[in-house]
């Protein structure tokens, strides 16, 4: 059967229409042999790449997501026996290929659960949005937003807060004015907000949206025209969810053209990942830092598209809570948090022995030790801490508590 990939929209977007380890998963359209391979590889390095052969011949674009707590890169796509969900172990390097009814170009997932959302759209005026749940199978319409006069919706521009379960869209509405969707997929019933984005210049375009679950951060890829529609160039931005204000992070001039589908966020760097090309005409990957507002480019993998990023770590210690000890629930309290100088730790059991506070980084690094005599209060410093969130480890008696802990 003849290689083929499902294009929703256009792969190649041409508007208008200290290195940190950050691992990346995308798929790749090989030509030999004729099939869809997944690759993994880290960021900027050329000689750490390593790539796996699937079933597939063919994948929907922008159907990628990335389940973070079982390490697990899905894409929805074609194999000449069958069509469904290709599950890619990132842990094991094994896949398998299940049966899913929902395609969509539209797609993110929660990492604090697992459950992918996506975007679809049945007629001129109308959108649904739907939940899949990995763990059972069952796909479930949440619920449809009606805008009178548009006809489909954008691919490569949702993303999601995994902190609060708000699934993000930036689209057109009937006016037809850029508005900012924000839909909450844990509530019983269905509801959404909209809010016009306010952004400079006359024209604008918003893709490769991306959420910053540390910092609670909405960001976006924005093409802007000037009055005659002529494009001026391309921008970093952050969306203020509440007003809608977008506000400049960084040019990125020296790109006139950018890969859809392949936007990512490095949750432990505070990286915004695009796969651009130059004016050189030479494909290379931007890892921008929003904690600095710059920017690196380098190598990129030729021919791969629907790149995510394997934040396995960071979900992991975000978004669970352990013990050692079947004792009552613990009422450890950290303040404040995010910080980003004297912290405050009360709550622990007791009052008598030696306790032990270590902080360690996402990737398993202790960059912090103390040990207190006491267990009433106890105050450190972080101040000579990075940015980005870490696993507060305290050890007393027979107990260990776990709690995740942001610096800024």
């Amino acid at each position: 059967m003849k290689k083929h990939i499902l294009i929703i929209s256009l792969l190649i977007i041409l508007f208008p229409a200290a290195k940190a380890q950050i691992s990346l998963i995308g798929a790749s359209a090989s030509q030999n042999p004729d099939v869809i391979s997944i690759l993994k590889w880290q960021a900027l390095d050329t000689a750490s790449i390593t790539s796996y052969p699937t079933p597939l011949e063919g994948y929907v674009f922008g159907s990628s997501v990335f389940d973070s707590w079982n390490s697990n890169y899905y894409i929805t796509g074609i194999s000449a026996d069958t069509s469904g969900l290709l599950t890619f172990n990132t842990e094991t390097n094994t896949n398998t290929i299940g049966a899913y009814r929902t395609f969509s170009s539209i797609t993110e997932i929660d990492m604090s659960t697992g459950k992918i959302y996506n975007l679809t759209t049945d007629s001129i005026g109308y959108f649904s949005v739907n939940e899949y749940d990995i763990k059972t199978g069952e796909d479930s319409l949440l619920g449809v937003i009606y805008e009178p006069g548009i006809v489909g919706i954008v691919a490569d521009a949702t993303g999601f807060d995994s902190n609060n379960g708000i699934l993000y869209y930036v689209g057109y509405d009937n006016s037809p004015s850029h508005c900012l969707y924000a839909i909450p997929v844990r509530n019983s019933g269905f509801s959404y907000t909209k809010t016009v984005l306010t952004a400079e210049g006359p024209g604008n375009n918003f893709t490769g949206l991306n959420y910053d679950n540390i910092n609670n951060t909405l960001y976006a890829l924005n093409a802007r025209f000037d009055s005659t529609w002529n494009y001026t160039g391309s921008y970093v931005v952050e969306i203020d969810k509440i007003s809608g204000v977008v506000n400049t992070r960084g040019s990125l001039s020296e790109f006139p053209y950018f890969v859809a589908g392949s936007s990512s966020f490095d949750q432990n760097s505070g990286s915004l990942l695009l796969v651009g090309i130059d004016t050189s005409n030479v494909l290379k990957m931007i890892v921008f830092d929003t904690y600095t507002n710059t920017y690196q480019t380098g190598f990129v993998p030729g021919n791969v598209s629907e790149i995510v990023c394997d934040n396995s770590a960071f979900a992991r210690s975000a978004y669970t809570t352990t013990t050692t000890s079947d004792l009552a629930a613990p009422a450890m309290h950290v303040f404040p948090n995010p910080a980003s100088g004297i912290v405050t730790l009360e709550g622990l059991i007791g009052s008598a022995g030696e306790t032990q506070v270590n902080i360690f980084s996402l990737n398993g690094q202790r960059v912090f030790q103390k040990n207190f005599q006491s267990r009433s209060s106890l105050v450190f410093d972080i101040s000579h801490l990075k940015a980005g969130t870490y696993l507060l480890k305290v050890n007393y008696g027979e107990r260990i508590e776990n709690q995740k802990l942001i610096v800024r």
